[in-house]
């Protein structure tokens, strides 16, 4: 029997006579236990997102070029680790798999680190909050990557079959819809008369939300069985340089990175700028109608998205994934145009039209693109011979992670500063304040969009490309064995 490495250097670019080999889908419950465990990835990345600004901006005073700091300094250490958590996972060898010690481990922390970030002792200086703000983030976003990078690489290792990974994803996205529900509505939780104050409300609210991260990976840390196990303990360790060299010269890869890059820039400046914009400009300065009426807003979109998870994966399969994902980009696309219009203080609600578009574009385009990053691995294995899901979820989050903390520093710090808006004034912007505002929270993602879809016309993996590599990488299989 030959090793991986001697497979590699006798046919390491796919030559050899393609062997069809069928793989038996995976059982709709292990489906389910890894779909799950996507409610505490999601929810620890993007409450904090959504909280930094309403609770400590608005609510603690911290100045939000302070706020920017913090997002950017805590999202940039973030993606810093996660190559090297990635490398980690892909070298490890124990008798509980690469994936599944690291996911339980960085759920405990992190839940422990969420529950502590929003207990803010009373009476600190804005020193001391900056401080505490700061260190708090960096310790919390360490745990992430530990949660993160191993869930996404169980992941993309799942299934070998192209269609069956957006399957896969699909269980993952309903799931998602049910973390964006609850995020979408943590800000409110904050101000509920039940607990008195913001800040005791943040309090409690970190708990529960460091509850639902702990409990909720348990199905997926002992219900979902690690793909690929059998290669991963044959496999040679992989040197790090050479992984992350490797990772950054595959094409597909960085046009998917790219696409990313600018769908995450359009989507956390409306993120970032939504509350805002309604506080200030829909609501007129009543915060709580504000992140009241924000909340029904991404509860209507979150059941358009639940729809259309099935429809999206259905159309995945009859005209492939690269229309698929141009359809969500599309969405995405005339939703942000809509946000100029209806976003508006004469009808406060009639913003609820463009949540259709908006969450069906980014439903689509998540869940397109992961099953693409799955697709990739199998491009990488074709190339070097090596299964390395661990890297490129770590390369992945990389790219997400720094364009989140860009993003969030820009929407939530420097450009709050840079166009004048003071949360002392209320409605009392000086003039240009909100113009600018809305313009950056509707007309920025459409361009993006824009830029989006003319990245994805030199994406190379659809069907039959996908088909020719696993054909291929089966023939080595049964070459090896």
């Amino acid at each position: 029997m030959s090793t991986e490495r001697e497979d590699q250097k006798a046919a390491p670019w796919g030559e050899g006579e393609p062997i069809e080999r069928d793989y038996p889908p995976i059982p709709w419950g292990e489906k389910i236990a890894y779909g799950v465990g996507v409610l505490p990835m999601n929810t620890s990345v993007n409450s904090i997102k959504k909280l930094s600004g309403p609770i400590f901006n608005i609510t603690l005073g911290l100045h939000p070029f302070r706020v920017g700091n913090v997002l950017l300094a805590a999202r940039i250490w973030d993606a810093l680790t996660d190559p090297l958590m990635g490398w980690i996972s892909d070298n490890t060898k124990s008798r509980w798999g690469r994936r599944r010690p690291y996911l339980l481990l960085g759920a405990i922390l992190t839940a422990i680190g969420y529950a502590l970030i929003f207990n803010v002792p009373e009476g600190l200086s804005p020193g001391a909050l900056y401080a505490y703000f700061m260190i708090g983030s960096l310790a919390l976003y360490t745990c992430v990557t530990i949660l993160q990078v191993s869930y996404n690489s169980l992941g993309f290792e799942l299934s070998r079959d192209y269609h069956e990974r957006t399957n896969i994803f699909a269980y993952r996205s309903f799931f998602q819809q049910i973390s964006t529900i609850l995020v979408g509505y943590l800000f409110y939780f904050c101000t509920l008369d039940l607990f008195g104050d913001t800040m005791t409300g943040a309090k409690y609210v970190g708990i529960g939300v460091g509850l639902v991260i702990f409990l909720f990976v348990l199905p997926t840390v002992f219900c979902v069985r690690e793909g690929r196990s059998e290669q991963a303990v044959k496999q040679e360790k992989i040197p790090i340089l050479w992984a992350v060299k490797t990772t950054l010269k595959t094409k597909p890869f960085l046009i998917l990175s790219g696409l990313t890059v600018v769908t995450i820039f359009g989507g956390n400046f409306t993120l970032a700028l939504g509350p805002y914009v309604n506080i200030y400009h829909v609501a007129q300065g009543d915060v709580k109608f504000g992140a009241e009426i924000q909340g029904h807003a991404v509860f209507i979109g979150t059941l358009v998205s639940f729809a259309a998870i099935p429809v999206l994966a259905y159309l995945s399969t009859r005209i492939g994934k690269i229309k698929t994902l141009g359809l969500a980009i599309w969405c995405l696309l005339l939703g942000s145009v809509l946000k100029w219009f209806c976003y508006t203080p004469e009808m406060p609600y009639l913003q609820l039209v463009v949540q259709p578009f908006i969450r069906i574009g980014e439903m689509g385009f998540w869940l397109i693109i992961t099953s693409m990053k799955a697709d990739i691995c199998d491009w990488d294995e074709w190339k070097t011979g090596f299964r390395r899901e661990g890297m490129y979820g770590a390369a992945t989050g990389w790219f997400q992670k720094v364009t989140q903390a860009t993003t969030f520093a820009l929407g939530q710090g420097y450009i709050l500063a840079i166009i004048g808006f003071d949360a002392t004034k209320g409605v009392a912007q000086d003039a240009g304040v909100m113009f600018w505002m809305r313009f950056l929270f509707a007309c920025l993602p459409a361009i993006l969009a824009v830029a989006g879809l003319i990245l994805l016309k030199f994406y190379e993996i659809d069907d039959a490309k996908a088909k020719e590599i696993k054909a291929q990488l089966d023939g080595r299989t049964i070459r090896t064995n």
